[in-house]
C-alpha cells in the first residue's frame, strides 16, 4: 500500500500558478478558445501516430466539444470544477515544457513485435494527465457524451 504524502513547497506553488492561470482562462472566453484552437493545432499535428495517440485524440475531441458546448451555452450540466480541470488538463497538454518534452523520441515496436518507427514519449505525460482527469470525472463525461449522442 502505497503512503499518501503531502505536496511539497514547490508543488504547491506550481499548482497555486496553474490554478490562477487556468481560472483567468477560463473567464476569458478568448483565451479559452485560443486554448481550445491550441488544442485542435497540436492534436492535428499528434494524429499521425496510432492506436494511443487515436483514442486520445478522441478524447480530447470530446473534452474541447464539451467545453465549446459549455461556453456557448448549449450544455450546462457541467460543475464549473469539472470545466476548470478540463481546461488545466488542456492547457498542459498544449505546453511544450511539462514533465517530459514533447519532442523526446521513443522506440515502438511494430505489430509484430519487431522494433517499429518511433513514438513520441513526451506524450505519455500528457496522456497520463489527460486520463487522469478523465478517471476523476468520468461521470461527467459520460453524462455529456449521452446528451451529445441524443
Amino acid at each position: 500500500m502505497t503512503e499518501k504524502r503531502e505536496p511539497t513547497d514547490r508543488e504547491m506553488r506550481v499548482l497555486g500558478k496553474m490554478k490562477a492561470r487556468v481560472q483567468k482562462i477560463v473567464q476569458d472566453h478568448g483565451e479559452l478558445k485560443k486554448l481550445l484552437d491550441k488544442t485542435h493545432k497540436k492534436l492535428k499535428e499528434a494524429q499521425e501516430d496510432d492506436s494511443l495517440m487515436q483514442k486520445m485524440s478522441d478524447y480530447l475531441k470530446m473534452i474541447t466539444r464539451m467545453i465549446t458546448n459549455y461556453l456557448n451555452g448549449s450544455y450546462n450540466h457541467t460543475p464549473w470544477q469539472t470545466i476548470l480541470m478540463l481546461v488545466a488538463g488542456l492547457l498542459y497538454f498544449i505546453t511544450p515544457l511539462d514533465a517530459i518534452p514533447d519532442f523526446i523520441p521513443m522506440p515502438r515496436a511494430s505489430s509484430k513485435g519487431v522494433p517499429g518507427t518511433f513514438g513520441v514519449a513526451g506524450l505519455l505525460d500528457d496522456a497520463t494527465v489527460l486520463l487522469w482527469l478523465g478517471h476523476c470525472f468520468r461521470d461527467d463525461l459520460a453524462q455529456y457524451k449521452k446528451w451529445e449522442n441524443s
